[in-house]
């Protein structure tokens, strides 16, 4: 097991820290005061506090198993800064474009095209503003668990190919994932948005969602050692956070691009699904 030092030891309390006070906070915000955001309501399964709550706890004891296998391979500051790094990462994102389509994508009809907004959840206790911390912890544990993989299997491979791999891996736990959560019994979340390429009734672009910021994450997190060979702790973890900041923004107009084209270059919705998915 990696040892560190007082300050690594620091910084990784200080993060851990920060995502349970803001984990506190959004939970409080969206039960307590939900027309700040303009909460939506929907009536689905497994939706009352105490349901919600034991539903909150798995992903939890997963993400906790994950990341106690990351503590004793490559010590506790790398991994909290792997946990928090993903946690903020994929919560950036994910609120980005759920915020955008409640707030914004009605005036912006170029990009709309008609629709009413993006996506939105439905369910969960514990949120990071418009995301239930369960979307948080999954990317987490899906991505630390396809990063690691690709790495004992092709260690040698240079880092941009085995983070393209891990993507790729994370898209294919993807696939079956998402199908069963958006479908009638589970309805996790709900899609507004008019995509017109879609793979099993999910849109195509939370695919390419998922590559990217699994690729762009893991070969990024490869530099936290050279940063962490110039700067302190909690300066190298901020200059990997500041270019996490960066990259989310970078594949939100990449997936605006994308959204201009298909919608410009495609009349119909084509599905691409097996047996009737």
């Amino acid at each position: 097991m990696k040892t560190n030092s007082a300050p690594e030891n620091r910084t990784a309390w200080m993060l851990l820290a920060l995502m349970a006070f803001s984990v506190i906070a959004s939970s409080v915000i969206h039960h307590c005061f939900p027309s700040l955001l303009q909460v939506r309501s929907e009536a689905v399964a497994f939706s009352r506090y105490p349901v919600m709550f034991l539903l909150d706890l798995i992903p939890i004891v997963l993400a906790w198993l994950c990341f106690e296998h990351a503590r004793r391979t490559m010590g506790f500051y790398q991994a909290s800064v792997f946990l928090g790094g993903s946690f903020f990462f994929t919560g950036l994102v994910e609120n980005i474009w759920v915020l955008f389509g409640r707030f914004m994508i009605g005036t912006v009809s170029l990009v709309a095209d008609g629709a009413s907004g993006t996506y939105y959840y439905t369910r969960g206790f514990f949120w990071w503003i418009e995301t239930p911390i369960l979307i948080c912890l999954a990317w987490f544990f899906l991505a630390y668990s396809c990063v690691y993989a690709v790495h004992v299997i092709a260690p040698k491979l240079p880092a941009v190919l085995r983070a393209a791999l891990g993507g790729i891996l994370a898209v294919i736990f993807d696939l079956w994932l998402d199908p069963v959560q958006v479908s009638a019994p589970w309805k996790s979340w709900v899609w507004l948005s008019n995509d017109h390429i879609r793979i099993f009734s999910i849109p195509l672009s939370n695919f390419i969602g998922w590559f990217l910021m699994v690729f762009v994450f893991a070969w990024f997190f490869e530099r936290l050692p050279r940063f962490r060979e110039r700067f302190s702790p909690g300066v190298s973890a901020f200059l990997f956070y500041l270019s996490l900041l960066g990259l989310a923004f970078g594949i939100f107009l990449v997936q605006i691009a994308y959204g201009l084209i298909t919608m410009r270059l495609i009349d119909t919705t084509m599905n691409l699904t097996c047996g009737g998915i």
